[in-house]
């Protein structure tokens, strides 16, 4: 390689397997780099991202917006990069199957807890959020009547 810089010589040739093992070697780095930061969000979620999501899904509420963004789930950001890469990496190597059915594996975790954040929302956090703003202050009406009253 010295000698083709310095010395003008002819470039060396690359085959075809040395370019697609070098491919292969690039797309496996930026996987591990991507999957490992995608993890460690899952591991230890960013309390600020919550908090400015749920800031959008107020202001989404106060200007008639039906509904705001969802919270991207840690789960599906660490599927898509595992099935993206895996789908880069192809069939030929273990680490690209793998990849893939690790990332099918989150992406269902992600839909399952999708639903469960939909369903305590519907039958738990709305029915309580009922109780409090229509019900409990129909009670505080009747006991300031009856207060007065006697």
């Amino acid at each position: 390689k010295v000698s083709e810089k310095v010395g003008g010589a002819e470039g060396t040739k690359l085959d075809d397997d040395f370019k697609e093992m070098e491919r292969k070697v690039d797309v496996t780095s930026r996987a591990v780099m991507e999957i490992m930061t995608k993890t460690i969000e899952y591991l230890q979620p960013n309390p600020a991202s919550r908090a400015k999501l749920s800031m959008i899904n107020t202001m989404s509420k106060i200007r008639g917006q039906e509904k705001g963004p969802g919270y991207p789930q840690a789960e599906a950001l660490l599927a898509e990069a595992m099935l993206k890469f895996g789908r880069e990496l192809g069939e030929e190597c273990n680490f690209g199957p793998a990849l893939g059915e690790v990332g099918e594996a989150m992406r269902e975790l992600s839909e399952v807890k999708d639903s469960l954040d939909m369903e305590v929302k519907q039958n738990f956090i709305d029915p309580l959020q009922n109780l409090h703003d229509k019900d409990l202050r129909e009670i505080q009406v009747c006991v300031v009547f009856i207060t007065v009253g006697t």
